[in-house]
């Protein structure tokens, strides 16, 4: 569905600069655009691709040297991009039903304007917010609720008690509240499975990626709520694919997890932390506000506040950047270290 580049700069509350009657009918990176794309520029290191690019309206900065094109001008551009999207590539939200294979115990309580899909499966005591949409295969275990305007992709499973905010999105194959890997001994050296039965909280606007698991919690793990501990997922943080969060790890506000990051048991992260893809932490420990721990990096102890991390183990950014600067001149000082000791030897057999 195209879009006047006029009713774009109105809709998104943009200056525009060029043709209003400009039609826009798709998006599109520099480098593929063509006749009727929005395109967009983040910033001047793309002025060259900027200059070759062939779409018919951009984008970017506010100070950005438009050379003459029609642009939007933004003070985020690729946020704006994002709200384009939306625009242009519109999702028609279906009306709200209960699909006739669904399964539904007879004490949940959905909202009248709920959309259930195919072979759903709804357990005792669930409940399920206004406008929430739950696609096929979904199965919701006893004692969820779910707040309103949230969007639970096909496959996803929720375990007993999960508490979910409003604006959720779960993704495909997410699974959250299944038990946490904790065990005890027995007289006789067998591992005696830990019951966790302290379900998962997440709060507002939170977004669970595809094959993403989060682990329940047992009694003295993790944050309060509803008057027992629990696992908790706090307003606002994003969690990528394929991510493991362990039973009674805590996530701040606006934490962000990439792809298959691995946060083993009570870690306690705090507020807008980001970890980077495969980065993983130890059990028991805390991470402050603000901390960056890079890819593929282990963290095995306390993280201070906006602390940054690299490397394996984790070390502190300034530190590994100088070990990284002496590991790629190995083969070199191993040649010079030969070459002294030669040297030595020498010295030695002269003596």
């Amino acid at each position: 569905m195209g879009r006047r580049l006029g009713d774009l700069a109105e809709t998104l509350e943009l200056r525009l600069e060029g043709d209003p009657q400009l039609e826009i009918t798709s998006l599109a990176g520099l480098g593929d655009a063509g006749t009727g794309d929005l395109s967009f520029v983040t910033g001047p290191r793309y002025a060259k691709a900027f200059g070759a690019s062939a779409a018919s309206a951009y984008l970017v900065p506010l100070d950005f040297d438009a050379q003459g094109r029609a642009v939007l001008r933004s003070a985020t551009p690729y946020l704006d991009f994002a709200r384009a999207v939306v625009l242009l590539y519109p999702r028609a939200r279906p009306a709200p039903e209960v699909h006739p294979t669904a399964v539904v115990a007879a004490d949940a309580e959905l909202a009248d304007d709920v959309w259930i899909g195919p072979y759903v499966v709804i357990g005792e005591r669930t409940r399920v917010g206004p406008r929430t949409r739950i696609h096929p295969h979904v199965t919701l275990y006893p004692d969820v609720v779910i707040g309103s305007d949230c969007e639970i992709h096909s496959g996803a499973q929720l375990r007993e008690g999960v508490r979910m905010g409003d604006r959720a999105v779960v993704q495909n194959g997410a699974v959250l509240g299944s038990e946490g890997f904790g065990f005890a001994y027995d007289a006789d050296g067998r591992r005696v499975r830990i019951p966790h039965r302290m379900g998962v909280h997440a709060g507002n606007d939170v977004e669970i990626g595809a094959n993403t698991t989060i682990d329940a919690s047992h009694p003295g793990q993790g944050r309060h709520d509803r008057g027992y501990t629990t696992t908790w997922i706090g307003d606002h943080v994003k969690i990528d694919n394929l991510t493991q969060v362990g039973h009674g790890v805590s996530l701040g506000e606006g934490t962000l997890l990439c792809a298959q990051v691995g946060l083993a048991g009570s870690t306690e992260v705090g507020r807008h932390v980001t970890f980077g893809g495969k980065s993983a932490t130890g059990g028991h420990m805390q991470v402050g506000d603000g901390a960056l721990i890079g890819g593929m990096c282990g963290a095995q102890g306390d993280v201070e506040p906006g602390q940054q991390l690299l490397g394996y183990p984790g070390m502190d950014r300034r530190l590994y950047l100088r070990v990284w600067a002496a590991w790629k001149r190995l083969p070199e000082l191993l040649r010079r270290v030969a070459r002294i000791e030669r040297q030595l030897g020498m010295a030695g057999d002269k003596g």
